[in-house]
């Protein structure tokens, strides 16, 4: 198994569906293992901004990662908006980006496509995903892989991956996903009974959801909860449609 084999087949056990991208010279390589591999279902657009918003919407629907894969510099950074719109409405989208090879990297030179820095790009993605690895060495990136995907599906933001493009076909091992963190059942006690004690002495109690909610998969046990609970719900102003079926409806949203 090569380097980007093992990232696709660690996106399909994550819960993706289709990459979404544009080729361009230094994510060819990884295009190439995707298109011949068909581990993925790889649909390619005219325009960085519509990749991005394409894996966005795929994440806000399928409830799962959504994919953009785009190439250094040109690519990536013409793709910023949208993954800063992915990050504030917590939206899981994994960005896939070529880069400079490790040879190009310590030549010093310059590349086309390079802004300030050769790790410009890797810094203002910082800024707007919340983990990022650099596939520069085939022994740590299942542990990279791993735990960056993990960061995305837990936090449900986006993460960014960039692979040097001498990097794709270097053999690799299987990636194995981090383990769910645990949950303390002391403090979820705690928090149940205090929650319950406050309502008990509420004279107007309300609840109030988010578009966590569906990030998370949560609608129907909230739905069960809003009903055994018997109060009224409301949404937040991104969580406007949560709970629209079920009875009784939320009475609207708070803003």
């Amino acid at each position: 198994m090569n380097l980007a084999e093992a990232l696709l087949h660690a996106l399909k056990d994550h819960g993706v569906r289709q990459i979404f991208g544009i080729p361009g010279d230094f994510v060819l390589p990884f295009f190439k293992v995707a298109e011949e591999s068909a581990i993925l279902p790889l649909y390619t657009l005219s325009h960085e901004p519509a990749v991005g918003f394409a894996a966005d919407a795929a994440a806000r629907i399928q409830g799962a990662p959504g994919v953009a894969a785009v190439t250094y510099g040109a690519g990536a950074l013409n793709m910023v908006n949208a993954i800063a719109s992915a990050y504030a409405e917590r939206s899981p989208v994994v960005v896939i980006s070529g880069g400079p090879g490790r040879g190009e990297s310590a030549s010093g030179l310059l590349l086309h496509h390079q802004a300030k820095r050769l790790d410009s790009q890797f810094q203002i993605y910082r800024e707007i995903t919340c983990a990022q690895a650099r596939l520069d060495d085939a022994a740590r990136a299942p542990a990279e892989i791993a735990r960056v995907l993990a960061a995305c599906v837990r936090e449900a933001r986006p993460v960014y991956i960039e692979i040097p493009r001498d990097m794709p076909g270097a053999a690799c091992a299987p990636v194995v996903a981090e383990p769910r963190e645990a949950v303390d059942a002391n403090a979820l006690a705690a928090c149940i009974d205090d929650i319950l004690a406050r309502l008990a002495q509420a004279r107007s109690a309300v609840l109030m959801i988010g578009v966590e909610v569906r990030r998370y998969g949560q609608e129907a046990p909230l739905a069960e909860l809003a009903r055994r609970l018997n109060i009224p719900v409301v949404t937040s102003f991104m969580g406007c449609g949560l709970l629209a079926d079920a009875d009784p409806p939320p009475i609207g949203t708070y803003l």
